[in-house]
């Protein structure tokens, strides 16, 4: 098993809980990120797939959340180098982080290093976890090894969510029932329920700025013959798909060739990667070229080289729009067919060029006073065909390690790296107004940075035949920098279509400077200690110096260190078992792990921002942060973690039970906290919080057939984590997150789990059970729940368990490998359910739209026209409400539910549309329904593979020749969230984020994969 520094280890050895997997298991998803290759793979890992499509981020968190800031994911080590694992905002587009540009062919193992004793040496970077991946290198055979991969994809987004399909667009309002369809009527809440006619040809048309409201209260669908838009006659039915028919199948290429060969002194391996492919999202494609070149070389008897150097080449074009909302003519497909578009709409047909496209170029929009009724929401089809926003990454990583016996049974061992990463994006927005005017681009560059050096002098000495004692000191030193610059347009562009800074219609703005610079530098020491091969120990020493920890005087307690003990018992080699127990082990650890904070975030005072430019001159700017105030003597964040675990095996190690059992606690949390008013200034920084994470995971493993010609492998891993803050700050109960979707915000509170999800605008509980005070508008006659306005308690982000469930079946030549894996529990904010109850597309608005769903037929003493659309709302008047009556006069309903209020005459039934406008929306909608259970059982994997004979290519001089076909996130078995929205939905990696804001289809991907060996 590969531990931590890259050191290989017997898992008898281990007090701690590592999982280890194969990297050719993982890299036949064919997944541009290799977390999501994880999924449902190892226990105590929770991964949850994003809304940002083909490229875009993954969360993924080991045994739980540990600390208050946005970022609880691991680090990424391959080869010794770290990786960034970044995280999204959840505003704007997704180009995911460093690990996209990782190539999963060139992987030889990926080990989960889960607790603090497992990850300890990696110290303050580690505080999170660990994922060690180990590359390839040269395999020693007679002449070049050769191994080809060609792979081609099919992504289908084969479901949205379920919408209805009965009612069209139109304002909130009644529907009569005096057959008067075919009339245009206003009602006093200035709604509209039917068509409109034609003064000139008398026929009933789909008013265009009528339905750009978005909301879907019209008329009925029932193939009435109707004058659309553009002044085309069309018949007024549901698009079912229409959401659907908004994206595009995706797919791709993805070639790997890899040569390589060793001897007894010398190895190498190169290997080159090609991957092209295209997203669902219309526009957004990556293309992405990797080289990988690894050298061994032995120089002298006592002296090791090893050389490796990688090189990616990316370029990312349009990934899906998230977040915001800014729903008209934004990229948010999500948002736009849940808040926008209505049901009715053929989009198909809109989305044709000279349907969104004036002819005096830019957009057919009312604005523009050009063709205003050609196109519905022209600007969002127009922009997302001509807008472009792309991201082009160069990436190096180089490694050179030397390594020198010194004896038998010592070596020195120095080591060098470097990881850089150079960024350019560029923003392309064609003018949308006449002639293409208007327009903007922008320009940036990002750069990281990071070197590293490593010195370690490591020894293994076999005392006696029962005694061995290794161990090892070094000292590190890591030096990372981020810097940034751009440029953007204002006022448009002097020649439109033309993107280029010096066309800006304004002066250029200009913005620039270092954003992270810190200096880690780290000594640590490892003692291993080995019985019988049946004892081990290993303690661990690491104390890290981190300038982010330093004041601007040179103070600050910038030093911590951190010890770690493991210890585990075979206890099978001490005691004579009965044949069918064939392996057993105890293990436990105790460790300690700190952390640092934000580069600069201790540095108060004058801050040079970097450079701005002021009327066309480029200049520095500076700032004075008085608003924020820092402790004096800020200390460093401590985790200190314990674990148990047992390892057993029976029946000749065809059943394995691996069970872990561990509590964290993660103290000195370094904190912005709101200031006191009287202070004078906004925030302070300090330490504050404990963080108690504590759970279970097991895994088994188990080959119930193994003849010659047919295997089954199955392995069932179960995790279940609860998370409690037990203390914060005094005086202080409470720590908002700041992870806002909806209204809904995501909280740290005392005696409460991580992520309790909280609310200002929930509905109020009354003394009637079930029943909310509710709120009236006399000038709609409707009642809707009254909102709190106050912060209350609404869901826990957290899952009672997950699970993975991984079988392989193998029959001669012939291999099936099924995985599932499930998350049960957690709260999900639903954003889009909100607003697609506000704007009436989903079917929990279909009760009471008319006689024949329900709704109460009436004739209302206020005007005398019948309605059909009531319905007796859930709840109770709030003390003091009066309702003014069809004479003038007013009556106290206060106390009263509103059934009782309507059998006594003082209330009609509320328009069911009046009531679904306002349940939902964002001025005077509740939250209740929208913080919903969020539970699934997914089918993450199918894969099909034949591995032909040798004998029957040998002319060919092939060592190696399989087919497969693997179908990845091909349905989900079960899922809690209502309508089947997509679980993959999360706006954002940031660890408190648990919601949508902008939601993407289900989509299944299909893998065919030719790999030949030479």
């Amino acid at each position: 098993v590969v531990t931590a520094l890259g050191i290989t280890k017997q898992k008898r050895q281990l007090g701690y809980s590592v999982t280890s997997i194969k990297g050719s298991e993982l890299a036949k998803t064919n997944e541009v990120n290799p977390i999501n290759a994880l999924q449902g793979r190892v226990a105590g890992v929770q991964i949850d797939q994003g809304a940002g499509g083909l490229f875009g981020n993954t969360k993924i968190i080991i045994r739980g959340n540990s600390t208050l800031g946005k970022n609880n994911q691991p680090i990424f080590v391959i080869d010794g180098v770290i990786m960034d694992n970044d995280i999204f905002s959840g505003e704007g587009r997704d180009f995911g982080n460093d690990l996209k540009n990782l190539n999963m062919e060139d992987f030889e193992t990926v080990s989960v290093l889960k607790g603090s004793a497992a990850a300890a040496l990696y110290g303050t970077r580690a505080i999170n976890g660990v994922v060690l991946i180990t590359s390839k290198k040269g395999t020693q055979r007679k002449g070049l090894g050769v191994s080809l991969n060609q792979t081609l994809s099919l992504s289908n987004p084969y479901k949205g969510p379920d919408f209805q399909n009965e009612f069209g667009g139109g304002s909130v309002g009644a529907f009569f029932t005096d057959n008067r369809d075919a009339n245009y009527t206003s009602d006093q809440n200035w709604t509209t329920k039917v068509f409109p006619i034609d003064p000139v040809t008398g026929k009933p048309y789909i008013d265009r700025q009528i339905q750009r409201e978005g909301e879907n209260w019209g008329p009925r669908m029932l193939g009435q013959e109707v004058t659309n838009y553009d002044g085309t006659v069309t018949r007024y039915i549901p698009h079912p798909n229409n959401y659907l028919n908004a994206y595009q199948n995706g797919g791709g290429t993805n070639t790997n060739v890899a040569i390589d060969a060793a001897t007894d002194r010398s190895s190498f391996r190169f290997s080159y990667n090609y991957n092209d492919a295209k997203g669902i999202y219309l526009n957004n494609s990556l293309k992405k070229n990797s080289f990988d070149l690894r050298v061994t070389h032995k120089i002298t008897d006592r002296i090791n080289i090893d050389i490796s150097t990688a090189y990616t080449d990316f370029k990312g074009k349009n990934p899906p729009r998230l977040g915001g909302l800014d729903a008209f003519g934004s990229y948010n497909v999500g948002h736009m067919y849940t808040w926008v578009l209505p049901r009715n709409y053929d989009t198909k047909y809109w989305m044709q060029p000279d349907k969104y496209t004036s002819v005096l170029g830019g957009t057919p929009d009312p604005t523009n006073n050009a063709e205003p009724n050609k196109s519905p929401e022209s600007r969002f089809w127009f922009n997302l065909y001509n807008d472009n926003y792309t991201q082009n990454e160069q990436m190096l990583r180089s490694r050179i390690a030397l390594t020198a016996d010194i004896t038998s049974w010592a070596k020195v061992v120095l080591e060098g790296n470097i990881n850089n990463l150079y960024r350019k994006t560029e923003n392309k927005e064609l003018g949308e107004k006449a002639n293409f005017t208007g327009g903007s681009y922008s320009m940036g560059f990002n750069t990281k940075e990071s070197k590293f050096l490593k010195a370690m002098v490591m020894m293994n000495k076999e005392v006696n035949k029962d005694l061995t004692i290794s161990g090892y000191v070094g000292a590190e030193s890591q030096d990372y920098k981020t810097t940034y610059s751009s440029s953007t347009t204002s006022g448009g562009l002097n020649y439109p279509g033309n993107f280029f800074i010096a066309n800006s219609v304004n002066p250029q703005i200009v913005e620039g400077g270092t954003l992270n610079r810190r200096k880690l530098n780290s000594v640590y020491a490892s003692a291993d200690i080995a019985y019988k091969n049946q004892f081990f120990l290993q303690g661990t020493f690491r104390g890290d110096w981190s300038s982010a920890l330093t004041y601007t005087n040179g103070s600050g307690n910038n030093f911590y260190k951190y010890p770690a003990l493991s210890a585990s018992w075979v206890f099978s080699e001490t005691f004579k078992l009965p044949d069918w127990f064939s392996f057993g082990k105890l293990r436990s650890n105790i460790a300690a792990l700190g952390g640092d904070t934000d580069p600069f975030s201790l540095n108060a005072g004058f801050a040079l921002n970097g450079f701005s430019s002021a009327n066309g001159v480029t200049v520095p700017s500076s700032t004075y942060s008085s608003s924020r105030v820092l402790q004096p003597n800020i200390q460093p964040v401590r985790k200190i973690s314990k674990e148990i675990g047992l390892d057993l095996r029976f029946l000749k190690s065809k059943i394995g039970l691996d069970v872990s059992f561990y509590q964290d606690n993660t103290k000195n949390q370094i904190l912005d906290i709101t200031a006191p008013v009287e202070s004078g200034v906004s925030s302070i920084l300090i330490n504050a919080g404990n963080i108690q994470n504590k759970g279970i995971e097991i895994a088994i493993d188990a080959t119930p057939v193994s003849t010659k010609n047919f295997s089954w492998t199955t392995t069932l891993n179960y995790s279940r984590n609860r998370n409690l803050i037990v203390s914060l700050y005094p005086g202080r109960s409470e720590y908002n997150l700041g992870a806002d979707i909806a209204e809904i915000s995501t909280w740290a509170v005392v005696g409460k789990s991580y992520g309790i999800l909280r609310s200002q605008i929930n509905s109020i509980p009354s003394s009637v059970p079930g029943q909310p005070i509710l709120r009236w508008r006399g000038d709609a006659r409707a009642a809707f729940p009254q909102r709190s306005n106050y912060w209350q308690d609404v869901g826990d982000i957290n899952a009672k368990f997950r699970t993975g469930w991984d079988n392989t079946f193998r029959y001669k030549n012939f291999t099936l490998n099924i995985l599932l894996d499930a998350k049960i529990g957690g709260d999900f904010v639903l954003s889009s359910y909100r607003y697609g109850t506000h704007t009436g597309v989903f079917p929990n608005t279909l009760f009471g739209r008319d006689a024949a769903h329900g709704g109460i037929t009436f004739t209302s003493k206020y005007d005398g026209i019948t309605y059909d659309d009531g319905i007796i709302v859930k709840g109770v008047f709030d003390k003091g409400q009066s309702i003014t009556q069809a004479d003038g006069t007013s009556v106290d309903v206060g106390g009263l539910t509103f059934e009782e209020a309507y059998k006594k005459g003082f209330v009609e039934p509320t328009h069911l549309p009046q009531f679904g406008y306002r349940y939902g929306s964002s001025s005077t909608g509740v939250s209740d329904y929208w913080v919903v259970k969020s539970s699934w059982i997914s089918l993450r994997q199918v894969a099909v593979s034949y591995a032909f004979n040798e004998k029957a290519f040998k002319k060919l001089r092939l060592k190696g020749l399989s087919v497969s076909i693997a179908g990845r996130d091909l349905l989900y078995l079960y899922n809690t969230l209502p309508y089947n929205f997509n679980p993959a939905s999360n706006n954002s990696n940031n660890t408190a984020y648990s919601g949508e804001n902008g939601f993407l289809p289900m989509t299944r991907n299909i893998v065919l994969s030719l790999r030949a060996n030479f």
